[in-house]
């Protein structure tokens, strides 16, 4: 429906134009700028007048109703952004916590997980995302979703890899995990500057270095999770940031 009222807009600049040459100049031009006959010419084009008024009109009303709409949205999503920097906060530390229990189960051996918790999720996030996503543009919205989606995935590994109270190390898929908890933290990177309002979103892929700060902020050393010269979260990374179309740059 929007794409039919944007055509429909777009279509209505250059019917307006010629409309109004050809009904409000070019008969004055035509009838020697004689009242009468200009008055005979509107009077014979007196439907297609009213036609385009109401045309003409539609328009109008509908582009000041979605400015008006648009409008609210953005101060809707202004609302809901306020509260997005202490969930980004918040999810940075449960990240963190996770980070721990990927790097004890890449250190520890099959058997007891011993003092070993899953790390506590508030609820909290859930709420304030959403709200986010339904008041954001589709950009932000979708990155905003892929987050959310990817977080309930990292939560559930988490949750499964610890329940029983045993737990046995497959160090294959710990490295695609912990590449998978970077890449959300590295997502929650970019979102800090543009929910505190000091930077426009930014849409672009994450590079290397984007993955390399926020392994660091999950407390992985990066050369220490490695298998062989294929797996390791090094290699790991590089190759997914290829796939994505972001930057590698060589350390």
């Amino acid at each position: 429906m929007d794409r039919l009222f944007k055509y429909l807009t777009n279509a209505s600049i250059p019917v307006g134009v010629t409309y109004t040459i050809s009904m409000l100049i070019w008969p004055w031009v035509g009838c020697d700028f004689s009242w009468q006959c200009v008055q005979g010419v509107w009077d014979r084009w007196q439907g297609l007048n009213v036609g385009m008024l109401a045309f003409l009109s539609s328009i109008t009303a509908f582009n000041i109703s979605r400015y008006n709409a648009e409008r609210q949205r953005e101060r809707n999503f202004q609302a809901a952004k306020a509260f997005l920097p202490s969930v980004l906060s918040e999810l940075t530390s449960y990240f963190r916590d996770s980070g721990r229990v990927l790097v004890s189960q890449w250190d520890g051996d099959s058997g007891a997980l011993n003092d070993v918790e899953i790390p506590h999720l508030s609820d909290n996030y859930k709420h304030v995302i959403e709200n986010c996503i339904r008041h954001a543009n589709p950009t932000v919205g979708d990155y905003l979703a892929e987050i959310l989606a990817d977080l309930q995935v990292h939560h559930s590994r988490l949750r499964d890899s610890l329940d029983g109270g045993l737990w046995t190390p497959d160090r294959h898929n710990l490295v695609a995990y912990m590449f998978s908890l970077a890449k959300l933290q590295a997502r929650i990177n970019r979102l800090f500057p543009f929910a505190r309002n000091r930077e426009p979103f930014n849409a672009t892929p994450l590079d290397f270095e984007d993955y390399r700060n926020a392994i660091s902020n999950l407390s992985i050393r990066l050369e220490d999770i490695h298998i062989d010269d294929e797996m390791n979260l090094r290699a790991f990374t590089e190759r997914a940031v290829q796939r994505e179309g972001g930057n590698i740059v060589d350390s």
